[in-house]
């Protein structure tokens, strides 16, 4: 959800052959309160569905609908501009892997071997005679819910995490990115017409990926497509935010922002909330993406000091849905009835002590391993 975790592009005044500019400073800009911000939105949201069944909304959209677009969007400019910056295939797929899958694997083994055990109806030993090996499908992005007598109770019965829906999503949009990224960079007669094929080529494939995204919201709004465990059309939502995150690493496509304009426009925005779905989502994909990139880009940003230290997002988002499941549990064990803030308080503090933890002995080691592979990897080629 690296989602949850883009890199900001290091090379400055970076310009490649179809006019992707990267900023004057890779941390110039609010990328990393934009993602706490949604990660908070995400896991505010769940609570609401994890406690009641009722949504949080802001509008008409649900809370964590919009954080994991969010995180989508962001994701998709940053990602390419991974790729854009050094459009080498196998040091791409050692960044991508060692953000991605290392702390969610210790998360998944921690659910298998600690909490699942503990916390299972079955008792630790009924526990390991069953089939709680299933859940180690996770691993290879075969997305798993149900842990052996785990939260069996609770009114999302059987989902240890349901936040892990977006993980193989993730990963898949890890994969296309260069394919994508290559199929608009077709080399076309000068640089320049390379630049405005490319641009308008990309546009076009925006405006493709959104109207198809709208028709499945109008017309195909109850239909269920599986494969490998996810669901395509709920996946396709979020590849659409991936996508138009592409094309604003254009800098035609950015050089139209405006923070003002763009907080005009998000009144504009609510003004839709009453309406049919098809304008709701269509002023959503026209109005999010402008005002995420416009703050993310304001001039002097005022919050690219934070994270440099600690960044804790991709924990929250790995570990908050189980914390908010166990702590929904634990009322109806003892038979209290929190409040939804008492319970959201409950939930924040675990979950932080496990952001922080997977930040510091999994998240950071990882990527001291995947830099002393890809000094590596440059020594060979050398």
């Amino acid at each position: 959800m690296e989602i949850l975790h883009g890199s900001n592009n290091r090379n400055s005044k970076r310009q490649n052959s179809i006019g992707h500019t990267s900023n004057n400073s890779s941390r110039n800009n609010n990328f990393t309160i934009i993602r706490m911000i949604a990660t908070a939105f995400v896991f505010i949201g769940h609570m609401g569905m994890i406690q009641s069944g009722t949504p949080l909304l802001f509008g008409s959209y649900s809370l964590h609908e919009l954080g994991v677009g969010i995180l989508f969007l962001i994701s998709g400019y940053l990602i390419t501009k991974s790729w854009l910056s050094d459009p080498h295939p196998l040091r791409y797929a050692i960044r991508r892997f060692f953000r991605l899958w290392p702390p969610f694997a210790v998360m998944i083994l921690v659910m298998v071997f600690l909490t699942g055990p503990l916390l299972s109806d079955l008792g630790i030993q009924g526990y390991f005679a069953s089939t709680y090996t299933t859940y180690l499908r996770n691993l290879r992005f075969f997305i798993v819910y149900a842990q052996p007598g785990v939260f069996s109770n609770n009114l999302l019965a059987n989902t240890t995490n349901g936040s892990l829906w977006t993980m193989p999503v993730e990963a898949a949009a890890y994969v296309l990115t260069p394919i994508l990224v290559t199929v608009l960079c077709v080399q076309h007669g000068t640089n320049r017409s390379r630049t405005n094929y490319s641009f308008y080529a990309a546009a076009l494939l925006t405006a493709a990926a959104v109207a198809f995204d709208l028709y499945l919201r109008v017309f195909q709004a109850d239909a269920l497509v599986v494969f490998y465990g996810t669901d395509l059309i709920a996946a396709w939502h979020l590849i659409t935010m991936y996508i138009i995150g592409t094309f604003f690493t254009y800098e035609q496509a950015r050089k139209y922002l405006n923070l003002q304009v763009a907080c005009v426009a998000v009144c504009a925005l609510l003004i839709f909330q009453s309406s049919s779905v098809f304008l709701q989502y269509l002023t959503l994909y026209l109005i999010l993406p402008y005002f995420i990139f416009s703050f993310a880009f304001a001039p002097k940003a005022k919050f690219s000091k934070i994270g440099r230290k600690l960044e804790p997002s991709y924990g929250i988002y790995l570990y908050g849905f189980f914390f908010e499941q166990l702590v929904v549990s634990l009322q109806q064990i003892f038979g209290v009835n929190f409040t939804y803030i008492q319970a959201l308080i409950l939930s924040v503090i675990p979950t932080l002590i496990a952001a922080v933890l997977s930040y510091y002995l999994v998240e950071v080691p990882s990527q001291r391993l995947s830099k002393k592979l890809l000094k590596r990897l440059v020594k060979k080629e050398k």
